[in-house]
């Protein structure tokens, strides 16, 4: 008998050891934090006072899509009323640009993946165009920066190609990143 409470007694503290061990080792790893509400991360960060707990709409979706970007990246952007965001690398010196405005710049384009799908970079060549024909979110950047201005825009799909999409090359509903630089028309 005293064998059965010793051998009871033994398996009990084993099995409580494993649970604090069990224990520990949770509290020890770094939380999942796709599991996790992201609202719940770090309610101080001013982008989650944009963020939806639970999206139903495309633009929420993209919002909250960005922000994950953005704070993954752990880049510190701004955002602007419309719902793009933005990092200036380096602002510029000349002039602001208006509608129907020429102008150059350099640019990569990217999914949030990080595969790029368009680049004046690799072409070599600067996109020559005017303002307001382009898509809304570059509109915006052109009005709002200077010429020499470096940026990084984070665009919602709906600033971007929408629901069409660009056919071959961006997907409806996809949010957008570009590294932009505004050049002087020399």
């Amino acid at each position: 008998m005293r064998t059965l409470i010793v051998s009871s007694f033994l398996l009990l503290y084993f099995l409580s050891s494993c649970v604090t061990d069990t224990k520990k080792a949770e509290l020890t790893q770094p939380a999942n934090t796709s599991t996790i509400n992201k609202s719940e991360i770090d309610k101080t960060n001013k982008l989650y006072a944009h963020f939806t707990d639970n999206p139903q709409t495309q633009d929420q979706k993209d919002e909250n899509a960005l922000i994950d970007y953005a704070i993954d990246k752990g880049l510190d952007v701004t955002r602007t009323a419309s719902g793009m965001y933005y990092v200036l690398q380096k602002e510029g010196t000349g002039t602001k640009m208006v509608q129907n405005q020429p102008f150059k710049a350099h640019y990569s384009g990217y999914f949030m993946d990080g595969k790029t799908f368009d680049s004046s970079l690799d072409r070599g060549e600067p996109l020559a165009a005017t303002v307001g024909a382009m898509i809304p979110g570059w509109n915006e950047a052109l009005k709002t920066f200077k010429v020499g201005s470096k940026m990084t825009l984070l665009i919602p799909s709906r600033l971007a190609y929408g629901s069409k999409g660009f056919p071959g090359y961006v997907p409806p509903n996809t949010p957008l990143i570009f590294d932009m630089e505004i050049l002087p028309l020399i």
